[in-house]
């Protein structure tokens, strides 16, 4: 069972109506809408794997280990009253929506990392899953990640900081940089389909990190990675 946590009253006012799903349960999202923003999953999902992706099936699990004083989700959609779902009943709703990805999200998603292969599983050959490491969830274990590496799937790591301090301020959350490198270390170990994106970085030691990153993993672990800067959701007001 999956543990979905509906939309809360702050996050509806930047929701369309006719985005909303299983009354306010779930939503469908368009990164590219307006022009798209800083999201590149689309572009990356047809680099990739050479499937187009329009709208997203976005389904927000409960619970986060990290205390990020800017979310979207907020902590009324992070921690309020969620509703049980089996797998096959989130994949019944990606299926009549004719969506084709499934985007499980947070909160910090991989602390239900174990039970992903159940969704993945039912997954058609042209539909994807789409969720997110933060590093930092639990000790990630080798043989759950490597049943999760499917073909069918897409993951983005979250760097949330590049330093002790810049992260424990995004993240109001201490840092743990033996833990975060090491299930980095076993993501890339299991060939999990995964890309990098670094939230607010510090600016004076944004490289020094990259190059530290390059040194302990390669330069391919940099492929397609970006800097999200918007960390104050405007509509949230």
């Amino acid at each position: 069972m999956f543990k979905v946590v509906p939309l809360c009253e702050l996050q509806l006012k930047d929701i369309r109506k006719e985005d909303i799903l299983e009354n306010g349960n779930m939503r469908k999202c368009n990164s590219y809408r307006g022009g798209g923003g800083y999201d590149q999953f689309p572009y990356i999902a047809e680099k990739r794997l050479q499937i187009k992706t329009t709208e997203q099936l976005v389904v927000q699990l409960y619970g986060c280990n990290l205390k990020c004083p800017y979310c979207y989700v907020t902590k009324e959609g992070i921690f309020g009253k969620y509703i049980e779902y089996k797998s096959k009943e989130l994949i019944n709703i990606l299926n009549k929506n004719n969506l084709n990805v499934f985007h499980l999200m947070g909160g910090a998603p991989a602390l239900y990392y174990e039970k992903w292969i159940d969704i993945i599983r039912e997954l058609q050959d042209n539909q994807l899953f789409h969720s997110d490491f933060l590093l930092s969830e639990k000790l990630y274990k080798n043989e759950i990640i490597k049943e999760i590496a499917q073909k069918n799937c897409l993951y983005a790591v979250n760097i949330k900081g590049t330093d002790k301090e810049n992260y424990e301020t995004n993240t109001n959350t201490k840092y743990n940089e033996k833990k975060i490198f090491k299930n980095l270390e076993i993501l890339i170990k299991n060939d999990i389909n995964f890309y990098i994106t670094f939230t607010a970085a510090n600016n004076n030691t944004y490289e020094s990190y990259v190059n530290l990153l390059i040194k302990n993993f390669g330069i391919n672990i940099l492929e397609d990675s970006f800097r999200i800067e918007l960390i104050k959701y405007e509509a949230l007001k």
